[in-house]
């Protein structure tokens, strides 16, 4: 029996399990072995991962592990990334209905990231965690990005994103996004902190 005060955040995350399952089957069969290519992708996966603990945690009244809201952060991050990157960037040029309206595109780029953010920030009530937390999602964003580098210039892999693309972008290009995406990681995670535990 999930306690009264726990409800929305049960139900926002078991929404968001569906969802999130739902956009998946979706990805194996749209990119078979190819979907974790994407960072759009992984960044959903681990919600749904995130979500799946939380909706346990809810079941259980067991209390919301640090490592969870850690990995809720980065989750959270990483879809608010995906969010401005597809709204500002990929959506001018390749069209809104694509980037958000076709398929599951609206649970990737913008339902999802909505909705976590609203119950990391709003519904879940943790424990404070030490400031350099907000590292952790500009860590795992740069280390995607570094391995997926690595992979484009061995031609294993082929973008997924063009300033990925080591033999069409100068290293002037790869290093100004990787830096853009280093800070909207940063910017952003110290903005949720804050929000988080703006009471603490």
């Amino acid at each position: 029996m999930v306690s009264k005060e726990r409800r929305a955040v049960f139900y926002v995350n078991l929404i968001l399990v569906v969802l999130e399952i739902i956009a998946f089957i979706h990805d194996v069969y749209a990119f078979k072995f190819g979907l974790f290519e994407w960072y759009t992708v992984d960044s959903n996966v681990l919600q749904l991962v995130v979500s799946g603990v939380v909706v346990y945690c809810c079941l259980k009244d067991k209390p919301f592990p640090g490592l969870l809201t850690a990995a809720h952060f980065v989750s959270a991050v990483g879809l608010t990334v995906t969010f401005l990157i597809a709204a500002f960037v990929l959506a001018p040029e390749g069209g809104i209905a694509y980037y958000f309206f076709n398929d599951v595109a609206p649970i990737n780029h913008f339902i999802g990231p909505l909705l976590s953010v609203i119950s990391l920030l709003f519904l879940e009530k943790t424990k404070k965690l030490p400031l350099r937390i907000i590292i952790w999602p500009a860590a795992a964003s740069l280390a995607y990005g570094v391995i997926a580098l690595v992979l484009n210039a061995l031609r294993i892999m082929d973008g997924p994103y063009f300033f990925l693309k080591v033999y069409e972008q100068s290293a002037g290009v790869i290093v100004t996004w990787f830096g853009i995406i280093a800070a909207l990681c940063l910017g952003m995670a110290f903005l949720y902190y804050k929000v988080k535990w703006r009471k603490q």
